[in-house]
């Protein structure tokens, strides 16, 4: 994976509210959902934020958590997936 050298210009692009006319391809209620989440992580949540580029590559970022904390959170994420996807919740 790599890394951005520039964090703080991510950061910003990512809580911009984007240009004007720029459409999304998010669905209103997921829009809401990450501006949610958004507001979550500047209130100071740990966050984990990973986007698979036009390059097919990764990109990532850790917010107030450092690398082992973030690969613990992942590991929350994935078993609580297995879960709801064992019992038929989609």
């Amino acid at each position: 994976m790599e890394t951005p050298r520039d964090i703080n210009a991510v950061l910003k692009y990512l809580l911009s509210e984007g240009k004007e006319g720029e459409a999304s391809v998010l669905a209103p209620e997921d829009e809401a959902y990450l501006s949610k989440l958004i507001a979550a992580v500047r209130a100071g949540k740990r966050a984990v934020l990973i986007v698979e580029d036009s390059d097919d590559k990764l990109k990532y970022m850790f917010s107030n958590a450092s690398r082992a904390e973030a690969v613990s959170m992942l590991g929350k994420v994935i078993e609580a997936t297995g879960r709801r996807l064992a019992n038929g919740d989609d």
